[in-house]
């Protein structure tokens, strides 16, 4: 199956839009040369959406760097099962820098694919990488650079050891003083106010977040029922031409016994013809016969 992978290395690779006339190109020539078990299995690759494509970009491309994020995925779950809390906030800062540099690579491999990216685009990349770190299953998916779906992680990692308790802050140094001449505390009617602004942002800034994510997920599944549709649409290609090779087969069959049946019917008529006359002479014979006293 190497030219298979090799397929596959190359649709991966390419630009999503490129993605479906590349395969069903390479499932035409597979039927061509007669290679159906080769077309069935081409058939099968499901394109990546444009998240999963920038994923694969830095699977193939960077996949140093990736493994290099993707090793973090054991220290986070130790920090969280050891409630291990300066750890898992050190190690959860180091975390978002690595996935936004990551982001960022992506897209600049994207764009020396001339492939415009987008922030939601480059988000959408990021909530993969953070589904990798939490799931291996993910985070080999990942890695073989053939990942086709967006993945979102919405769970709170491993559950904590038996008997493990949190672990105490370093301590901190007290504050200095403030000045003499230090500004006065703020207004608590402003920090009120400030307060209901930000609740307020924040609850915009959730709604926003909850319809980029459905217009997601109705974005996948309708690429999903593209795929779905080209793929019955190869299938149903298939079998179109394969009832059409026996459909010719059938014709050239029944011209033939056409033929043959014409051929037999005018041999029927000559040797009826003969039998008749046989018979007349037979006739003419006996009758000659019976004359003679």
């Amino acid at each position: 199956m190497s030219d298979l992978d090799d397929l596959a290395d190359a649709l991966y690779t390419a630009p999503p839009a490129d993605f479906v006339a590349t395969r069903d190109e390479a499932v035409r020539a597979a039927r061509e040369r007669g290679d159906r078990e080769f077309a069935t299995a081409a058939g099968r690759l499901r394109r990546p959406t444009r998240a999963a494509w920038l994923a694969n970009l830095l699977a193939r491309h960077r996949a140093e760097q990736l493994d290099g994020l993707l090793t973090l995925a054991g220290s986070l779950a130790d920090a969280q099962r050891t409630l291990d809390g300066d750890a898992l906030r050190a190690l959860s800062s180091r975390r978002r820098q690595l996935v936004a540099a990551m982001a960022r690579e992506a897209g600049r491999l994207a764009r020396e694919a001339h492939e415009p990216v987008n922030d939601s685009l480059l988000r959408e990349l990021g909530d993969i990488l953070e589904a990798a770190l939490a799931d291996p299953v993910v985070a080999d998916e990942v890695r073989s650079g053939r990942l086709t779906r967006t993945i979102s992680y919405s769970g709170f990692g491993p559950e904590a050891e038996p008997g493990a308790t949190p672990k105490p802050r370093e301590p901190r140094p007290a504050p200095s003083p403030p000045p003499e001449d230090a500004a006065p505390e703020e207004d608590p009617a402003e920090r009120a106010r400030l307060d209901r602004q930000r609740a307020e942002r924040r609850r915009d800034l959730d709604d926003a977040e909850a319809a980029e994510a459905a217009a997601r997920e109705r974005r996948d599944a309708a690429e999903s029922a593209h795929e779905d549709a080209a793929a019955a649409h190869a299938a149903a290609r298939e079998r179109v031409a394969r009832l059409t090779e026996e459909l010719d087969a059938a014709q050239k069959h029944e011209r033939t016994a056409a033929a043959d049946g014409r051929e037999a019917a005018a041999a029927a008529r000559a040797a009826a013809r003969e039998a008749s006359t046989a018979a007349t002479r037979t006739a003419r014979a006996r009758a000659r016969l019976d004359d003679l006293p």
